[in-house]
């Protein structure tokens, strides 16, 4: 592995204090750790040499390794005799990101050595790093999976609240909006729909790996780190019916604009409609009258097109009438 699949490493102590490995320290063999020390390693998953070097001097079955730096991996935790991995998704906070556009995580844990690993800069461990800075690291490797996770969900929060932000304004914005201007709406509602799709794609699935961390995880350093795990999930559950919330309220708003919309065009056919039936008699009269044939009444009077017209002035008052007193108009 070149320097450049190596983003940082750390040999952490129990008293929270740390210190940086350089690459030279971990490039050929794992360097060896006091008692109570934990070893953290963080790669970017597509530098070129990351597989062998995660088989070759980390001692990683080669298949666990290709769960790790492979594309297209979905949130899940496995469990091994000499360890476990775990996948998550955090939220893209990147400049000109999409935050639905989650980006993978990758953990492995055996004995005293975690290997993370990422193909894009993440806040989760932009807190880790700035912790490490003020002695105040993750004293154990339980505390610093759930320490990432808890950052991870946190973050998928804010980006949750501000989704139901946007749909708020948008239920608001319906109430006001007036016919035949719903389509920016309706393109709004579904922008947001869209985001929430795609979150919503990989934290379900984020949700049952915290569940089966949580119930199968062989042994905890420290009862209240399982707490913290179950809290974790809880909290990724709600996020999730939340998600089902906003998309179902999104759903009612979109409802509501195209039943607008529907009502204005059937107001619209109804008039068009009436307004046909009062032109189809004086229609037919008007053809039948403009016939090229011998015979038509009142073709030499001069007074005849005055009578023709007070005819269908007639036939059209009597229209509206009986249209009022079938309630049609």
């Amino acid at each position: 592995m070149t320097t450049s699949g190596l983003i940082n490493a750390f040999d952490i102590a129990p008293d929270s204090s740390a210190q940086p490995i350089a690459w030279d320290k971990i490039a050929t063999q794992l360097p060896a750790l006091d008692s109570g020390h934990y070893l953290w390693v963080h790669l970017d998953w597509m530098a070129d040499g990351v597989h062998s070097w995660l088989t070759d001097i980390a001692g990683i079955d080669p298949t666990i390794a290709n769960s790790l730096a492979t594309r297209g991996t979905r949130p899940s935790v496995f469990f091994y005799d000499h360890g476990f991995s775990m996948n998550l998704r955090g939220v893209n906070l990147n400049a000109e990101n999409d935050p639905a556009d989650m980006i993978s995580v990758r953990f492995w844990l055996s004995e005293n050595i975690i290997i993370t690993l990422r193909n894009q800069s993440l806040k989760a461990f932009d807190d880790i790093r700035s912790a490490i800075a003020a002695n105040a690291a993750p004293k154990s490797p339980d505390d610093f999976v759930l320490t990432v996770a808890e950052r991870l969900a946190y973050r998928v929060e804010n980006v949750v609240h501000d989704l139901e932000e946007d749909v708020e304004a948008l239920e608001d914005d319906q109430v006001a909006m007036t016919e035949g201007k719903t389509l920016p709406l309706r393109m709004r509602g579904s922008d947001i729909r869209n985001q929430l799709s795609r979150l919503r794609r990989h934290l379900a699935p984020q949700r049952d790996a915290l569940g089966l961390f949580v119930d199968q995880k062989p042994s905890w350093s420290d009862k209240r780190f399982k707490r913290r795990a179950r809290a974790l999930a809880d909290k990724t559950i709600r996020q999730v019916e939340e998600f089902d919330s906003l998309r179902e309220r999104l759903q009612i708003v979109n409802e509501n604009l195209m039943a607008l919309e529907t009502e204005r065009m059937n107001r619209t056919m109804y008039w068009l409609t009436v307004i046909a039936g009062l032109f189809l008699p004086i229609s037919f009269v008007t053809g039948l009258l403009g016939i090229n044939v011998g015979g038509i009444p009142a073709a030499d009077s001069p007074w005849g097109f005055v009578g023709v017209a007070i005819i269908l002035a007639a036939i059209v008052a009597f229209e509206v009438w009986l249209f009022k007193k079938m309630r049609l108009i």
